[in-house]
């Protein structure tokens, strides 16, 4: 269980942080920017993504 909350912490926190510096593309409803880097607002999107999808993992199976 400790494992899963660094790794938690670890994608969380820099997901976040990308998709607050680069933006994320237009295409993504509601929160997209014309001026967005789609490469970089992909990552960050991927990377909190995974930590959402871990944390719900971890909530299911307990």
């Amino acid at each position: 269980m400790q494992v899963a909350a660094w790794m938690l912490l670890a994608l969380n926190v820099p997901g976040a942080a990308i998709m607050v510096k680069y933006g994320l593309p237009r295409e993504v409803p509601f929160v997209g920017r014309h001026d967005a880097d789609p490469l970089m607002g992909y990552l960050g999107l991927l990377l909190f993504g995974s930590s959402v999808a871990i944390r719900v993992a971890i909530t299911a199976t307990s």
